[in-house]
């Protein structure tokens, strides 16, 4: 097999793993958020929106700690 081919084979991989992790992680975090709190799993990462979700999350600590708890 050249290298080449098992590179790119590698990079697949990673790839479905790691849009399989950002799924789960949404399905996670939408099963503990507030039902007004939107989230999707995107190629970047998990989206959360809602309205005023800025400012709810600076001034309530408990989503914050919902959130980071869920992440590490």
């Amino acid at each position: 097999m050249p290298f080449e081919t098992l590179a790119d084979r590698v990079a697949r991989s990673a790839q479905a793993r790691a849009a399989a992790r950002r799924r789960a992680l949404a399905e996670r975090l939408a099963a503990v958020v507030p039902a007004d709190v939107r989230v999707e799993a995107t190629e970047d990462g998990v989206r959360l929106s809602g309205r005023g979700l800025a400012r709810r999350f600076a001034l309530d600590a408990r989503l914050r700690n919902l959130i980071e708890g869920l992440v590490r």
